[in-house]
């Protein structure tokens, strides 16, 4: 028998529809196709117009018998994690509710036999950050009222839990390969990983002891394939294959995507707002992004808001829907508060007056647009030539204030002066677009 798997498709459906040519063709009933994560990825219209819903679609037509949740799929939500597990085997044994309690329809582990063999597949979401630090993204899934816990206590249970019910353990990881060394290391009950979430291209596989470790890449650029006998739990012999995926397309399949996708848009063209007119300039003020900047700051208690202008790529007219937001604001960035003192302000705004300086690219963790831009502010700051004024008071470099921006800037990207601790910052649900559209929607500050 054969395992075939995949990793960080990350909502490359194209490569998907050849993907489902090539099991038509070679997949047998005794084989096996499981995935480590990340097939989902918000990047993808089908995916943000059905929370998540598509994922679960398209996995069951590629007949995939488990995959698990990596960051990409949590960062949909503790209701879309729901809602997939549901209606397709969607794996992890560490991702809970915020209480620590488990998430309905959501399995630790399944047991599939397969060619008379019974094969223990147990999932795992990402905890550790590559150097081991725990907690390494509960900071964001806890805004949806979820979080991660230690792996390694958790794939022991499900070990444990069922000794003598399996013949092999297979560990769907998304991880990344660094941690899946020690995983391997740690815990050698587990014969084989399967990776994801470090999109690593392993030519061959690794071996820990006698734990076998896998991962092919990214966005189904490659199918893995492991053909081997066990014996004690331990693959004895193999042979091990990356099949380049270069196949025709399956008309079936790429029917379905079209459904989902008109599905999705039939519920993102809903329009939020009529007759909008706000105008946008990517290197000087201008209307959208000072409509921006006061949405944030109605978000949350602050001094005042601040955004950059790579956040949005054109200007907001006419009938406004969730649809045109995403494709004016397509960036995985979240509503953040931080605390910083005039000095680190007066320092950004410099910056954001050096013309060559915001035509850069502004590349970043979660940026998705296509020039860093200046910066602006909501209507409680004014700039001119001699001073900056925040509610009528001129900026003091040593007062701290409280101010509303997003994790792009408080990460300190491309604008360092206003880099902040994730521990002293505080993180908000949802993107900017969402904020934006929540304002849009209710008509606030649109005047």
């Amino acid at each position: 028998m054969k395992i075939y798997h995949t990793n960080d498709i990350h909502s490359e459906f194209e490569k998907c529809a050849s993907l489902a040519t090539y099991f038509q063709m070679h997949k047998t009933a005794d084989d096996l196709y499981i995935d480590a994560g990340d097939f989902c990825d918000l990047k993808d219209i089908s995916i943000v117009g059905t929370k998540g819903l598509t994922g679960s679609k398209l996995m069951n037509e590629l007949a995939c018998d488990a995959f698990c949740v990596g960051n990409n799929e949590a960062d949909l939500g503790y209701e879309a994690i729901k809602k997939i597990g549901k209606n397709s085997t969607l794996l992890s044994c560490n991702l809970k509710r915020i209480d620590e309690a488990d998430i309905e329809h959501l399995t630790n582990s399944i047991i599939i036999t397969k060619n008379k063999l019974r094969f223990l597949i147990i999932g795992i979401s990402p905890y550790f950050k590559r150097d081991m630090t725990p907690n390494g993204y509960n900071l964001f899934l806890e805004l949806d009222g979820l979080k991660t816990m230690n792996p390694f206590d958790c794939v022991k249970k499900e070990i444990e839990k069922n000794e003598n019910s399996y013949d092999f353990c297979i560990l769907l990881s998304h991880s990344g390969f660094a941690i899946d060394e020690v995983i391997a290391q740690q815990l050698p009950e587990v014969g084989l990983i399967i990776g994801g979430h470090s999109h690593t291209l392993l030519q061959e596989p690794v071996f820990v002891k006698d734990t076998m470790i896998v991962q092919c890449g990214e966005h189904a650029n490659y199918i893995g394939c492991l053909d081997f006998e066990i014996a004690n739990k331990k693959i004895c012999s193999f042979n091990y294959n990356l099949i380049a995926n270069d196949f025709e397309k399956d008309d079936a399949f790429i029917k379905l995507m079209e459904d989902c996708k008109k599905e999705a848009l039939n519920e993102l063209n809903k329009p939020l707002i009529t007759n909008c007119n706000l105008a946008y300039d990517a290197f000087a003020e201008c209307p959208l992004m000072n409509y921006v900047c006061d949405c944030l700051y109605h978000e949350a208690e602050c001094d005042f808001a601040m955004e950059f202008h790579g956040i949005m790529n054109h200007g907001l007219n006419g009938n406004i829907s969730m649809m045109d937001l995403i494709e004016c604001s397509p960036s995985k960035l979240n509503p953040t508060r931080v605390v910083v003192n005039g000095k680190q302000i007066r320092d950004a705004i410099k910056l954001s007056r050096d013309f060559e300086y915001i035509h850069q690219s502004g590349k970043g963790p979660g940026f998705r647009g296509t020039v860093l831009g200046t910066l602006s502010f909501s209507q409680h700051v004014k700039i001119n030539e001699e001073e900056i004024l925040i509610n009528d008071k001129a900026l003091e470099d040593t007062c701290e204030y409280v101010v509303m921006m997003d994790d792009y800037l408080q990460r300190g990207t491309c604008y360092p002066s206003l880099a902040t601790a994730d521990e002293d910052a505080k993180f908000f649900k949802g993107f900017i677009r969402d904020c934006v559209a929540k304002n849009l929607k209710a008509k606030n500050s649109f005047n």
